[in-house]
C-alpha cells in the first residue's frame, strides 16, 4: 500500500483497506468490520491485570486490528471519565484555586512586613496588595503535581527501582568476571555459580528496563493530560480578557501558546521527573568506583562534576535562546495567520513576493537562533555521550600514574560500566534540564496568560426580566467610552520608517463586530470622544433606526447597549433577553448549523426565518440546500448571503432585544425590501429591534431614530422632529433622494402580509402587457419572465425537500498516508538540507563520520582489554596508554563533526520546506482554501514547524547513533564469540516480527492521531476568530465542549501511541536480555577460551545493547512519527496545488499594458471548483476603455463572480477575457493583478499603520499617501497641512500632549483593522486602491457601509481622479452607478441587461426598471439621459 499523500487520504469508516504485512499469513481473519460508536471499547488499562499491565497486553486488541487493516477512529478505545479533559481540568482548577489563595496569602504578608505591619493590623486592603499580584509558573507547576500526584508518586517509584537496579549491575557485573578470572585460575567454583551470577544479571536488566519502560508511559500520559488542561483554561480565558490583554494577546500570541509552548511542556514531562531519582545511581557508582579504583575514581568523579558545571550553565544558555526563539515564532505565526485570514486580497493585489520576503525575514531570524541552540546542544549531546569512555580513560590514566599499573579485569570493566551508568546520568541531566528549562519558559508565559486582566461586571450595566415594565431599555445619564491603554507592539514597518510607542484609544477587541473610535471628521477631534450624556429610553416591540456620518459611533452605541462598551457614568438596564448582530461571522459549518447556533431546531420557526430572511432561492440553488458547508469564514458564500445566513441567526435566536449593525448594506434593494418587510417588520414585529445603518431609505419604516452628532452626542425623535431640531440630520437626508413623500407606502402593512409574496412578484416582473422589446431583450439573453418570477421568495417553503446532504459536503478530509514513510520523503529532508552539495554525499559523509564515531568508541574499550590482559607483550605502556587516548579524543570529534552536519541539514532543510510551503500557500488556488480549514494550514506551521526545528534531529542522532553502536557491538560478539553467529538469525527474526507488528499499529495511530489533531487546532483557531459572535449569543461553554471533545478524542490516539510505544520496549528488553543471558552463559563457561578482560568487555557491551535494542526501535518510530511532519510539510512544498504561472517570460505584455483599459468578455463560463454547478454562464460584453459599468443583480446573482474571474482567483470553463486584445489567460498572474485596482466587499486592513496598509512594502513617497488619503475623503485638504505637522508619537512627553491625528499615516491599525468602523475601513481600502494608480479600478460594494454623503464625495472623487480610467462597480445602492455610462444587470450567473442608465430605466418589465422603482429613484436622478 503506497504512502503517497497524493494516492491516500483519511478513509471514511465504509473505506477498510486491509494491509498485507510480514506475518499476515500468521492471522486468519483477514477483514475485521470498523466497530460502531456503541461498539467502541473502553481504555482497558486501569481494569487490566498486573501482568496484563506490565506487558501491555492489554492494548494488542487494537494492534491485532492495525496489523490486519488500516485503522479508523473508531477502531481505538474510548476514554473513561475519569480521563476525560472536562474531569481533569476540573480538578485542576480546585488545585490551582487552592494554590493561588495560599499564594495570596504570602504575597498579603509580604507587603505587610515592608510596611512593618501584620495582616490584622494592616493599613492596606487585601484588593489593594493583590493588585501587584501575579501568577507565577511554579503556582502551575504546584497544582498540576497535586493534580497528578498518584501518577507522580508512582513514576518515582518506579524510578527509584529502575536507577537502582541499573546502578547495581556494575556490582553482578563484576563478580561475574571474578568468577571467568578465578576459573581461568583453576580454581574450583562449582558451575551453578556462574549460571547464577548470568541469571542476575539478566534480571538486574529486565527490572531496570520494564520499570523505565512503566515510568515513561505514566509520564507520557501525564504530559499529554496536561496539554489538554491547558489547552482548555487558554481557550476559556480568552472569552473574558479585557481590551488590554486582547492587545497584548492577540490570536496569533495565543495560538502559539496553545501550539508550540504547550507542546513543549508536554515534552518535558517525561524527562524532567529524572531529575529527582538520577542522584541514586550516581552516588551508587561513585562508591563502586572508589571500592574498583580507589582515588581515580574519585578524579573521575570530579571530571564528571566539571562536565555536569559546564552542562548546567550551557542549559542556561539554551534558556536564554529559547525566550528569543519563542517571540520569533510568534511574529513568524501572526504573519502566517495573517496571509491565511487574508490571501484573497493579497492575491487581488499581487502582494505574494513582498509577504514571502516578509515571512523569509522572520524565518530567517528564528532560525538563527535555533541554530545557535542546535549547535550548543551537538557540543553537550557528543560529549555526554562520550563521556563514559572520556572518564574512565581519564580515571584510568590517572590509576596508572598513581600506581605505576591498572587493575584486574573485573575493577576496570566494572568500573567501565559504572562510568556509563553516569554517563547515563550525565546525558540525562542536560535533556532533562534543557526540556525543564522549556517547561518553566512555557509555564512563565502561559502563567502570564492566565494572569491578563479579565472583564467585571459593571453594575451600572443591569439586566431584569420584568413582563409588568413597558420598556426595553433605559440609559439614563451615562457617558460610554473606549478603555485607553498603552500600545507597546507595531508590527513591521518599511525601513524608512522606525517604530512608535503611542497612547490612544482601542476597541474592546473581544468584540470584533465593533468599530471603536469613530469620530467626526474635524482637526479639532482627533479621535472619537465616546457617547456623553446618554439619555435613551426604547420601549417594547419598537424600531428604532441609528444614523449618522461615517465614524460618528453608530456601531459604539450598539455596543454599549450590548454591554461591552464601558460605561463610567450613569445607568443602562436591559429589560429582557438580547442579541447584537454585528459584522458576519460564518462559522465553517453548513448553513443550517449556521443560522441555529446550537439552539434546537424547530422546523416551523426555522422555515419562517428562511423565508424572513431571503435565504429560500439561495437554498434551491444548492444541491445540499441548507445542509451545504460553506467553508471557513463562509469563503464559499457572497456577501449579501453571509449578511442574511448572519440576521437569520439573531432571528432564531428569538431574544426579546435584537440589535443589528448595518445588516442590509451587502444585499440589493429588492432583498433588502423583502427582509424589511417580512423579516423586521412582520417576524420581529413584536421584538424590540435597533438598527444601525446608512439605509436612510428604512427611516420612514422606524418608529423613533437616533442621530449621532458625531461629538459623543444623541439626538432622537421622529423624522420630522428631527429635521426640524438638527442640522446635521438634514444635511444626511439632503445627500439622498432615495427618500420620497409616499415612502410610507413603500413598506407593505403587516396584516396584508399574507399577500407580500405575489405582491412583490407582481412588482419584480412588472405588469403581463410589458414592453415587447423588454421581453425580447430578456429572451436573447436566456432570462424570462418566468425566471425572474421563480426568484420571489414563497411563503414557508420546505428547503429540505429534494435536497442531498451528501452533495453538500465541502470540506475534504485531511490528507493522510498510510504504511511506511516513502524514501521520497527522506530523500528530500536531505536534498532541502544539503544547499548545492549533491545529497548522496551528504548521506555519505553522514554514514562514514558515524562508522569512524562508533569505531572509535567500542574499540578504545577493545584496547583497554588488550591493555588490561597485555595482549602484545613487547609493547610497552606508552604504546597501549597513546592509542588509547587517540581513539576516545577522536571518537568525541568525530560525534562532534556527525551532530553538526546532522543539525545542519535538518534545521537548514526545515528553513527551505518552511519557506517552499508558504510559498505555495500564496500561491494555490483559492479553491483550496474553500475546502481546507485554516487551522489544518496553521497546523503546518505551528507543530509540525516545531518539530522540523527541534524534535527531529534529536531523534535522528539517537537513531544513527545507537544503531550504528547495535551494529558495532554484534560483530564484536561475533568476532569473539562465533557461535553467537548462530543465534543471530533467531535473534533477527524476532526483532523483525516484534518491530513489524508494532509498527503496523503504532504509525497509523500516530497519523490519526495528528488528523485528529488538526480538528482541535481548527476549532481553536476557528473560535478566537469568531469569539465576537460566540460571546454576543452566549455560546461559549459551546466551543469550549467543541474543544474538549476534539481533545478526547486526539487524546484517544496519543495514549494509545504510548502504550503501544511501551509495548516495543518491553518486548525488545526481553529479547535484549535473552542476548545478555547468552553472553553470560558463554563468558562463565569459558567457551573459545576468552580471557576475563575480554569477558568483562562483552558482558558491558551486551548489557549496553539491552536497552539500545529498545531504544532504537522507540526513537526510530519517533524519528518517524516526526517524518510524518516532514511528508505533511513536503506535500504542501511540492504537490500542493498552483494557481497558473505567476509570471511568464516570453508571454510578459509591455509595462504600460494596460494603455486604454478596454475589457471583453467573450462567452465566458466558470465553476468555483469541478464538478460544481457555473455561476457564470456564456457571459459576453464589452467595455470600451474609460467606461464607467454599473454591475448590479440579485444578491448572489454572480457580480462578484465577475472580478473573480477577471482576477483569475478562479479559471475558466470556457471563453476567454481580453483587455486591450490582450487574452488575460495567456500572462502571468502577476502582470495581470498588478495592473488591477479592487476594493473588494470586505475591506481587509493589516495589522500595522495607515502607511503600512497604503503602502505595505514602502514603494511610494509620503507625499502620494497623503494626497490618498484626501481623495478618498479621510481628510481634507484645509486639514492635511495640520496633520502633517502632527506631534509624533515618540515626541510625546505627557499624556496630555497632543495625540496623532486618526488618519495619521503613522496612526496605528489593530488586526483586521479592528480600531476601525466598517465605513472607515472601506475608505481606508479606497485610499490604497488610489496609491495603485491602475488603468482600471474596480469597487464590489466599496461604498455600503459610508453615509450618503461620503458616498458622494466618493463618486465625485472617481468621476475626477479616475476620470480616464475603466470602472466596473458593483452596487446595490443603485444612487452610486445610475449615472455611469452603462449598466450590467446579472441574473442566475447570466447577462440580463446592458446597456446605458437611462435606456435600461426605460425598458419596461425590466429588471433594473423594477430596481429604481424599489429604490424610488425617478428620472429627475438620471444626469446622462441617453
Amino acid at each position: 500500500m503506497s504512502g503517497s499523500l497524493e494516492q491516500t487520504s483519511l478513509e471514511s469508516g465504509e473505506d477498510i483497506q486491509p494491509q498485507k504485512r510480514l506475518l499476515s499469513f500468521l492471522f486468519r481473519n483477514k477483514s475485521i468490520p470498523i466497530p460502531t460508536d456503541e461498539e467502541r471499547k473502553p481504555y482497558p488499562f486501569q481494569d487490566a491485570n498486573i501482568i496484563n499491565r506490565a506487558l501491555f497486553y492489554w492494548a494488542t486488541p487494537v494492534m491485532n486490528v492495525g496489523y490486519r487493516r488500516t485503522l479508523q477512529p473508531n477502531d481505538l478505545f474510548y476514554l473513561p471519565e475519569n480521563m476525560k479533559i472536562e474531569y481533569n481540568t476540573s480538578l485542576f482548577n480546585e488545585n490551582l484555586a487552592a494554590e493561588l489563595e495560599y499564594s495570596h496569602v504570602k504575597h498579603i504578608q509580604k507587603k505587610c512586613r515592608e510596611r512593618n505591619e501584620t495582616i490584622a493590623t494592616s493599613s492596606v486592603s487585601e484588593e489593594e496588595d493583590l493588585k501587584d499580584f501575579k501568577m507565577t509558573a511554579f503556582n502551575i507547576l504546584f497544582a498540576l503535581f497535586v493534580t497528578f500526584r498518584s501518577d507522580v508518586l508512582y513514576t518515582l517509584m518506579f524510578a527509584v527501582i529502575s536507577t537502582t537496579a541499573m546502578a547495581c549491575s556494575p556490582f553482578v557485573t563484576k563478580s561475574l568476571i571474578s568468577y571467568v578470572e578465578d576459573r581461568g585460575l583453576g580454581s574450583d567454583i562449582h558451575a551453578g555459580k556462574g549460571v547464577g551470577l548470568a541469571i542476575g544479571v539478566t534480571v538486574m536488566a529486565l527490572t531496570g528496563g520494564t520499570n523505565l519502560a512503566y515510568l515513561q508511559f505514566i509520564m507520557q500520559s501525564c504530559g499529554t493530560k496536561v496539554k489538554s488542561i491547558l489547552t482548555s483554561l487558554i481557550l476559556e480565558k480568552s472569552f473574558i480578557l479585557t481590551a488590554e490583554a486582547r492587545h497584548k494577546f492577540p490570536a496569533s500570541k495565543i495560538t502559539s501558546l496553545m501550539s508550540t509552548d504547550l507542546s513543549r511542556v508536554e515534552r518535558a514531562f517525561v524527562l524532567t521527573p529524572h531529575l529527582s531519582t538520577l542522584p541514586i545511581p550516581i552516588v551508587i557508582s561513585i562508591a563502586l568506583l572508589v571500592v574498583n579504583i580507589g582515588v581515580a575514581g574519585v578524579i573521575g568523579v570530579v571530571i564528571f562534576l566539571a562536565f555536569l558545571f559546564a552542562i548546567t550553565f550551557s542549559t542556561t544558555q539554551l534558556y536564554k535562546y529559547r525566550k528569543i526563539v519563542s517571540s520569533m515564532t510568534d511574529e513568524r505565526v501572526r504573519l502566517i495567520r495573517e496571509i491565511l485570514n487574508n490571501l484573497k486580497v493579497i492575491k487581488f493585489y499581487s502582494w505574494e513576493v513582498p509577504y514571502l520576503s516578509s515571512v523569509v525575514r522572520a524565518r530567517s531570524k528564528e532560525i538563527s537562533i535555533i541554530m545557535r541552540i542546535q549547535s550548543l546542544r551537538n557540543v553537550v549531546d557528543a560529549v555526554s555521550m562520550s563521556l563514559t569512555n572520556v572518564t574512565a580513560m581519564i580515571s584510568f590514566l590517572a590509576l596508572y600514574g598513581l600506581e605505576g599499573t591498572v587493575r584486574n579485569a573485573a575493577a576496570m570493566f566494572s568500573s567501565v560500566t559504572s562510568f556509563d551508568v553516569l554517563s547515563f546520568g550525565i546525558y540525562m541531566i542536560p535533556l532533562a534540564l534543557s526540556t525543564s528549562a522549556d517547561l518553566l519558559n512555557g509555564l512563565k508565559r502561559i502563567a502570564d496568560f492566565l494572569s491578563a486582566p479579565e472583564l467585571e461586571v459593571n453594575e451600572r450595566y443591569v439586566k431584569i426580566s420584568d413582563k409588568t415594565n413597558p420598556n426595553s431599555l433605559e440609559i439614563r445619564n451615562a457617558k460610554f467610552d473606549w478603555e485607553v491603554f498603552d500600545v507597546e507592539e507595531v508590527a513591521e514597518k518599511p525601513p524608512k520608517k522606525s517604530k512608535n510607542i503611542l497612547k490612544r484609544s482601542k476597541k474592546n477587541s473581544e468584540e470584533s463586530l465593533e468599530k471603536p473610535l469613530e469620530k467626526s471628521q474635524s482637526i479639532d477631534n482627533k479621535s472619537f470622544p465616546g457617547l456623553l450624556d446618554i439619555n435613551l429610553i426604547i420601549k417594547k416591540g419598537e424600531f428604532v433606526v441609528i444614523t449618522g456620518s461615517i465614524g460618528s459611533g453608530k456601531s459604539s452605541l450598539l455596543s454599549a447597549i450590548g454591554g461591552t462598551m464601558n460605561i463610567e457614568e450613569g445607568t443602562i438596564e436591559i429589560n429582557g433577553t438580547l442579541t447584537n448582530c454585528g459584522a458576519p461571522w460564518i462559522l465553517n459549518a453548513t448553513i443550517k448549523d449556521n443560522i441555529l447556533f446550537g439552539t434546537p431546531y424547530d422546523k416551523q420557526r426555522y422555515d419562517s426565518v428562511i423565508y424572513a430572511c431571503a435565504l429560500q432561492n439561495d437554498l434551491d440553488n444548492l444541491e445540499g440546500g441548507d445542509m451545504t458547508e460553506v467553508g471557513e469564514k463562509g469563503i464559499t458564500l457572497s456577501g449579501g448571503q453571509k449578511a442574511r445566513i448572519n440576521l437569520a441567526r439573531a432571528v432564531y435566536a428569538d431574544n426579546d432585544i435584537i440589535l443589528m449593525d448595518d445588516v442590509l448594506s451587502a444585499v440589493d434593494v429588492n432583498v433588502g425590501k423583502h427582509v424589511v418587510n417580512s423579516c423586521l417588520l412582520d417576524l420581529l414585529k413584536d421584538k424590540t429591534r435597533v438598527l444601525a445603518t446608512h439605509q436612510l431609505s428604512l427611516i420612514g419604516s422606524a418608529d423613533r431614530i437616533i442621530y449621532l452628532n458625531g461629538d459623543g452626542t444623541i439626538e432622537v425623535g421622529k423624522r420630522d422632529e428631527l429635521s426640524v431640531r438638527c442640522s446635521g440630520f438634514r444635511k444626511l437626508m439632503a445627500f439622498s433622494t432615495a427618500e420620497k413623500n409616499d415612502e410610507e407606502e413603500e413598506v407593505i402593512p403587516v396584516e396584508e402580509e399574507i399577500d407580500v409574496s405575489d405582491q412583490l412578484i407582481e412588482r419584480f416582473v412588472g405588469s403581463k402587457s410589458s414592453d415587447p422589446n423588454s421581453q425580447m431583450t430578456q429572451r436573447r439573453n436566456g432570462i424570462s419572465v418566468k425566471n425572474i418570477k421563480e426568484d420571489a421568495e414563497e411563503n414557508y417553503k420546505d428547503v429540505t425537500m429534494g435536497k442531498d446532504a451528501s452533495k453538500g459536503k465541502l470540506i475534504k478530509k485531511e490528507e493522510r498516508a498510510v504504511n511506511r514513510i516513502k524514501n521520497e520523503v527522506y530523500y528530500n529532508l536531505i536534498k532541502f538540507g544539503s544547499g548545492k552539495i549533491n545529497p548522496y554525499i551528504i548521506a555519505f559523509a553522514i554514514i562514514l563520520l558515524l562508522t569512524l564515531a562508533i569505531f572509535s568508541n567500542i574499540f578504545s574499550n577493545t584496547w583497554l582489554s588488550f591493555w588490561i590482559s597485555r595482549k602484545f607483550t613487547d609493547k610497552p605502556d606508552s604504546f597501549y596508554v597513546g592509542i588509547y587516548i587517540l581513539l576516545n579524543l577522536i571518537g568525541v570529534v568525530f560525534l562532534t563533526g556527525l551532530f553538526t552536519l546532522l543539525a545542519t541539514v535538518t534545521t537548514t532543510s526545515s528553513k527551505n520546506m518552511i519557506l517552499l510551503a508558504i510559498n505555495k500557500v500564496l500561491h494555490t488556488p483559492m479553491s483550496y482554501l474553500d475546502v481546507t480549514p485554516m487551522g489544518r494550514i496553521l497546523n503546518r506551521f505551528t507543530k509540525d514547524t516545531d518539530v522540523l526545528d527541534n524534535e527531529i534531529v534529536e531523534n535522528l542522532k539517537s537513531v544513527l547513533y545507537i544503531g550504528g553502536e547495535i551494529v558495532g557491538i554484534l560483530i564484536l560478539l561475533i568476532i569473539y564469540l562465533p557461535w553467537f553467529a548462530l543465534a543471530i538469525p533467531v535473534i533477527a527474526v524476532i526483532f523483525i516480527a516484534i518491530a513489524s507488528y508494532y509498527q503496523a499499529s503504532n504509525r497509523e495511530i500516530k497519523r490519526l492521531e495528528a488528523v485528529q489533531r488538526s480538528f482541535v487546532y481548527d476549532n481553536f483557531n476557528e473560535t478566537l476568530t469568531g469569539m465576537a459572535t460566540i460571546k454576543a449569543y452566549g455560546k461559549q461553554k459551546m466551543f469550549i465542549d467543541r474543544q474538549n471533545k476534539y481533545m478526547n478524542s486526539t487524546n484517544e490516539a496519543s495514549f494509545l501511541v504510548f502504550a503501544t510505544q511501551r509495548w516495543l520496549t518491553v518486548h525488545l528488553e526481553i529479547l535484549a536480555d535473552l542476548i545478555i543471558f547468552i553472553v553470560s552463559l558463554f563468558c562463565v563457561r569459558q567457551v573459545f577460551k576468552i580471557s576475563p578482560a575480554t569477558a568483562g568487555l562483552l558482558v558491558s557491551y551486551s548489557l549496553s545493547i539491552a536497552g539500545a535494542l529498545a531504544q532504537v526501535i522507540r526513537t526510530f518510530a519517533m524519528f518517524e512519527n516526526d517524518m510524518n511532519s516532514t511528508e505533511r510539510v513536503c506535500h504542501y512544498a511540492l504537490k500542493l496545488e498552483q494557481e497558473a504561472p505567476y509570471t511568464i517570460e516570453d508571454k510578459k505584455p509591455k509595462s504600460d499594458w494596460p494603455q486604454h483599459g478596454g475589457i471583453k468578455f467573450d462567452n465566458v463560463s466558470m465553476n468555483y471548483r469541478p464538478g460544481l454547478p457555473l455561476v457564470l454562464k456564456q457571459l459576453a460584453f464589452d467595455v470600451k476603455p474609460g467606461e464607467k459599468i454599473g454591475i448590479c443583480g440579485r444578491t448572489g446573482a454572480g457580480k462578484s463572480s465577475i472580478m473573480t474571474v477577471l482576477y483569475r482567483i478562479c479559471e475558466l470553463e470556457s471563453g476567454k477575457i481580453l483587455i486591450d486584445d490582450v487574452d488575460i489567460s495567456s500572462i502571468g498572474l502577476n502582470d495581470l493583478r498588478s495592473k488591477l485596482s479592487i476594493i473588494p466587499q470586505d475591506p481587509v486592513l493589516f495589522n500595522g499603520t495607515i502607511r503600512n496598509n497604503l503602502d505595505p512594502f514602502g514603494e511610494n513617497e509620503d507625499d502620494k499617501l497623503w494626497d490618498a488619503l484626501r481623495r478618498s475623503g479621510l481628510i481634507t485638504k484645509e486639514e492635511l497641512k495640520s496633520i502633517e505637522k502632527n506631534v509624533k508619537p515618540d515626541q510625546v512627553n505627557s499624556e496630555d500632549d497632543q495625540k496623532l491625528h486618526k488618519f495619521h499615516l503613522d496612526q496605528i491599525v489593530e488586526e483586521e483593522g479592528a480600531n476601525f468602523s466598517l465605513g472607515e475601513r472601506q475608505l481606508i481600502a479606497f485610499g490604497r486602491a488610489l496609491v495603485r494608480d491602475t488603468k482600471i479600478l474596480i469597487l464590489d460594494e466599496a461604498t455600503s457601509s459610508v453615509d450618503y454623503e461620503t458616498d458622494s464625495k466618493i463618486q465625485n472623487t472617481i468621476a475626477t481622479e479616475f476620470k480616464d480610467c475603466t470602472i466596473l462597480c458593483i452596487a446595490h445602492r443603485l444612487k452610486t452607478i445610475i449615472n455611469y455610462d452603462k449598466i450590467l444587470t446579472m441574473h442566475r450567473g447570466e447577462l440580463a441587461e446592458f446597456d446605458t442608465p437611462w435606456k435600461l430605466f426605460n425598458l419596461e418589465g425590466g429588471i433594473f426598471q423594477e430596481m429604481c422603482e424599489k429604490s424610488s429613484i425617478t428620472a429627475e436622478d438620471f444626469l446622462h439621459k441617453y
